[in-house]
């Protein structure tokens, strides 16, 4: 058995694309059609087990032998021949296990749920939340989460937006007329710190575009582990809810089923 500490980036990319996409996924949404984990030269692609196995193998063969980021626009181009529009997207995956600690909080106070507050029942809903969502994630259906609060608002949160038993995955959100004053980064570090005695990886990602998502990233001092290239049809929406991902393959080692 592999220890946490002996895992290869690439294998913590395998780790996290299982968690965000994985059977066990909190996720309104289907996996993409092919999605390739990048960390340095090393590369893991799975595809969607709705994908045509033929497409899939060209896939491979134009990833294997072009490398990223050059295949991205070889890949979307292939996509779309049967699928229709492709929407392409990358960003960073970093590993939130050990986040750098942080101050308090410049405004509001942190509240978390492994350290009960008789503040949390009065709380209003945020606008990202529907109401029954949220009396879930107060009764702890999903995972742990921190929050910075002005009496009843909630200014940030950082939750599990992914729960798996391999690990989780970070969700943050920042009221606009409270951002840049780093509750983000208070908020997801003490989710970090609720989440540890559950054992497994703790992720945080975004997109290459979220300038905001990767400062916070920096702020924690959160060690880089690679990239998660994702490729969908832009037409489909959820998509189907039941589809799973399946390894096409690696490098250094050989592409294939």
């Amino acid at each position: 058995m592999i220890n946490d500490a002996d895992r290869s980036a690439v294998d913590m990319l395998r780790t996290e694309i299982g968690v965000i996409w994985g059977p066990t996924r909190r996720a309104p949404e289907a996996p993409p059609s092919v999605v390739i984990g990048q960390a340095d030269d090393a590369l893991i692609i799975e595809v969607r087990d709705d994908l045509d196995p033929v497409l899939a193998e060209r896939v491979g063969l134009i990833v294997a032998e072009q490398g990223l980021p050059a295949a991205a626009t070889a890949v979307a181009a292939l996509l779309e021949e049967t699928l229709g529009p492709i929407e392409a997207t990358v960003g960073p995956g970093y590993d939130a296990r050990h986040p750098r600690p942080q101050p308090t909080p410049a405004v509001g106070r942190l509240i978390r749920s492994d350290q009960p507050d008789p503040t949390v029942g009065r709380l209003r809903v945020p606008i990202t939340w529907e109401d029954d969502e949220w009396r879930d994630l107060l009764a702890g259906a999903y995972g742990p989460w921190a929050m910075i609060i002005d009496e009843d608002r909630v200014l940030s949160i950082c939750h599990c937006a992914r729960l798996a038993p391999e690990g989780v995955e970070a969700g943050t959100w920042t009221v606009e007329d409270a951002r840049g004053l780093g509750l983000a980064a208070a908020a997801t570090a003490a989710w970090a710190d609720a989440c540890r005695p559950r054992g497994g990886f703790v992720f945080y990602s975004t997109d290459a575009d979220n300038l905001h998502s990767q400062r916070v990233a920096a702020r924690l001092g959160l060690p880089l582990i690679g990239q998660l290239w994702k490729f969908r049809p832009a037409t489909e929406g959820n998509g189907p809810l039941q589809a799973r991902l399946r390894v096409l393959g690696r490098t250094p080692d050989t592409i294939g089923p």
